[in-house]
């Protein structure tokens, strides 16, 4: 009787937090901005809410792990590389991000490590449904495709004379 409760319970809790995410989803609100001022490019907070989910989540798994006496090594691996996975998520919800100005971009990684990229340097952008493709002379960028401000970064990039390629 007892696990058919935790059953429906936990039932219920995935159904509440798959719901929480896709609200947080849908209801980003982003301002309208204009192409021609500063701005910054980076991920939707939906990612932050699916770390948060995430980690409350494997918080969950590791209290019902200690209860039960069922923490051991296989346990822990696998809560680590879980773990590892959700702050990976954390990091591109928080640090990831390109600030966009008129001479030139900065482009901030997953660790924090900041590079300013003039236009000039850019050799081709390439653009698919769901990736966002940024070849420079030094670096190669790829990100998602659905990031905020994807349409005014592509305006500031054909402003500056970068050779965008569009793929459907």
């Amino acid at each position: 009787m007892m696990t058919i409760l935790q059953v429906i319970l936990a039932a219920v809790l995935v159904a509440v937090a798959v719901n929480f995410v896709f609200y947080a989803g849908k209801n980003e609100r982003v301002l309208a901005i204009d192409a021609h001022q500063d701005f910054i490019v980076r991920y939707p907070r939906v990612f932050l809410w699916l770390a948060v989910v995430f980690f409350c989540f494997l918080s969950c798994v590791l209290l019902f792990l200690l209860v039960w006496h069922r923490l051991g090594w296989i346990s822990i691996i696998l809560l680590s590389v879980l773990t590892a996975c959700g702050v990976y998520v954390l990091l591109l919800a928080l640090v990831w991000r390109i600030k966009v100005f008129a001479e030139y971009i900065v482009t901030y990684s997953v660790f924090g490590v900041k590079k300013q990229v003039y236009y000039k340097d850019i050799k081709r952008v390439a653009v698919t449904k769901k990736l966002f493709f940024l070849e420079t002379a030094l670096k190669k960028y790829r990100f998602s495709a659905n990031v905020v401000y994807r349409e005014e970064l592509l305006i500031r990039l054909r402003e500056n004379h970068v050779n965008i390629e569009r793929y459907l």
